[in-house]
């Protein structure tokens, strides 16, 4: 046999699904993306991403044999111990055995499941912003908000497999009606579709014409539209008071900011760490020792985190 020198990432999303191979040391070789199609069972889904992967490797003078671990990240709650996704909504996925039926295709290969936000938490700890801090919080805002937590260089998943769900914390009691069930979640206001819903119910007129999304209130607020300044920073100050708690409860050093409202520097990072700081507890805010960075390695991370899961989890 030859000797085993690469990993494999694959972030599984509801859209689309990024398979890469990398060396050990973290360099890619080559990657590429599927489409993900919800109406295909399991089982057909599960081999036409073998299939990929096995043609990527090919294309690349990879004997499959070459390949001792996969890692896999989906958007759900997932238990890593035992490779099984206890809940995926947007691929409508419930108790599935992922690494079960991957381990039918790859043999001899470790497989490891993971949340893709984990993943991706992971994955600026070792290779991107958050490399230096044991203690860090990895927040992706885009559509909604997800979270990935590092405790002492390991990924924090807590006894029910969803630590990191800041999206979900109630931020206004009898607020927002959110899509898990509850209301007033974090995400209802200040997510991609929390900021463009809110703005779409305060000045609609202004939005006609312009592209669906978060990205159209961000236009406006450059043009220096002051509603959707206004709703800008209200925005902000919540996920500051959301990302205040989760440093109080876990004494994080840093906070890295993913996903595409991230690229919104002076709207959106700037006042968060002053919010941040406004809203916390004296005893930490006095130190001054929090770090809000943006996230370098983009929509790759949970791809990438997922090839080198066991360096976050010790399992």
């Amino acid at each position: 046999m030859k000797q085993c020198k690469y990993n494999v990432g694959i972030d599984i999303g509801g859209t689309k699904v990024n398979i890469g191979i990398f060396h050990k040391t973290g360099e890619i070789v080559d990657k590429v993306k599927i489409a993900s199609q919800q109406s295909e069972d399991i089982e057909t889904f599960i081999d036409r991403v073998g299939s990929e992967l096995k043609r990527l490797a090919e294309n690349c003078n990879i004997h499959i044999d070459e390949i001792d671990f996969i890692g896999i990240g989906v958007p759900g709650t997932v238990d890593m111990r035992h490779g099984i996704v206890e809940y995926c909504p947007n691929l409508f996925w419930d108790m599935i055995p992922l690494k079960e039926y991957f381990q039918t295709i790859f043999l001899k290969q470790e497989i490891m499941v993971i949340q893709d936000s984990w993943a991706g938490a992971l994955a600026e700890h070792e290779f991107g912003a958050g490399i230096g801090y044991a203690d860090m919080a990895c927040i992706t805002l885009g559509t909604g908000i997800g979270g990935g937590i590092i405790v002492n260089n390991r990924i924090f998943a807590g006894a029910m497999h969803c630590a990191g769900e800041i999206g979900h914390i109630i931020i206004e009691k009898d607020g927002r009606s959110c899509n898990c069930g509850n209301r007033g979640c974090l995400e209802k206001y200040a997510s991609g579709n929390g900021i463009y819903d809110q703005a779409m119910e305060l000045f609609p007129e202004r939005l006609e014409g312009m592209r669906d999304g978060a990205e159209s209130v961000f236009e406006l607020a450059y043009q220096g539209y002051e509603p959707a300044l206004e709703l800008i920073e209200q925005s902000v100050q919540m996920l500051a008071m959301g990302l205040a708690n989760l440093v109080g409860i876990l004494s994080t050093e840093a906070i890295i900011i993913s996903g595409g409202l991230c690229e919104h520097e002076e709207l959106i990072l700037k006042p968060l760490q002053k919010y941040i700081l406004e809203y916390g507890y004296h005893s930490w805010t006095r130190q001054n020792r929090l770090a809000v960075k943006q996230a370098k390695l983009g929509s790759d991370a949970p791809m990438i985190g997922a090839a080198f899961l066991y360096k976050g989890t010790g399992i």
